[in-house]
């Protein structure tokens, strides 16, 4: 548990407000007025540092808090019983960290850095008292869940039965729409992709060597190219058409 919390490091300095965030439209404040915002700030314990492919929370284990991801990517994963891992969920900027059914218990997944990142963290005791008291946040929160719960829905459908080129496409579809909804960067057909050959793998259900395969194929088809930690999109359409993705998946990214 110690190597954990050390891979968290304090901000000491000049912490982001919640008033001057610049993704408070993604976040569990979204709907916060602006009057509001210095008292719900209160509830952020500390902004942490934290460098790529550390651990936050480990399954099994209790964690103290639960988090908002500032700055970076993040895969939530469970491990199996022959050491395998199969990740759950990318987490990006706006996504929430730590939060489940029982604030209490155990944590029922991990979580690891991909990226150097950027978190905000709140006390899993102070949770309760937070949502009682401002409804717009337990509103959202209930919104994020849904979303977070959608597209797990739909990329298990993809796992369970449907082709490898089929998941991986379904997979960067979702990551593309996502990225490009934070950064409005709606002309750009190319995003930062810091996914490894074996993320993708322990995302999808598929083994190193078939990811390869399958990124190959997708590559002479023109539907995608990644390379250098990036994900170029040659044919947007024909890429969700294939794996049949909806991009109102993740309308909670939207601007409203």
């Amino acid at each position: 548990m110690a190597e954990i919390k050390n891979s968290l490091i304090k901000i000491e300095h000049n912490p982001t407000q919640c008033g001057e965030c610049s993704i408070r439209r993604l976040t569990l404040f979204h709907g916060v007025a602006e009057s509001e915002l210095s008292w719900t700030s209160e509830y952020r314990s500390q902004q942490y540092t934290v460098q790529a492919r550390k651990e936050i929370y480990r399954e099994g284990q209790t964690s103290e808090f639960m988090f908002t991801v500032y700055h970076g990517w993040f895969a939530t994963y469970k491990t199996l019983g022959n050491g395998r891992r199969q990740i759950l969920r990318i987490a990006l900027p706006g996504d929430m960290l730590g939060f489940q059914a029982n604030l209490e218990g155990a944590m029922n997944h991990s979580a690891v850095s991909l990226t150097d990142a950027v978190l905000c963290a709140f006390s899993r005791q102070q949770m309760p008292e937070l949502l009682r008291k401002n409804l717009s946040v337990a509103k959202r929160l209930s919104e994020l869940n849904a979303r977070d719960m959608n597209i797990c829905q739909s990329r298990l459908l993809t796992i369970g039965q449907q082709s490898a080129i089929e998941r991986i496409a379904f997979f960067c579809a979702e990551l593309f729409y996502r990225i490009k909804s934070i950064y409005n960067e709606k002309e750009k057909n190319e995003i930062y992709f810091p996914l490894s050959q074996e993320d993708i793998g322990d995302a999808t259900g598929l083994t190193k060597i078939h990811v390869n395969r399958t990124l190959k194929t997708m590559r002479e088809k023109g539907l995608l190219e990644i390379a250098s930690r990036s994900l170029k999109v040659l044919d947007l359409k024909a890429l969700c058409e294939l794996c049949g993705f909806d991009p109102s998946s993740i309308q909670t990214y939207r601007l409203y």
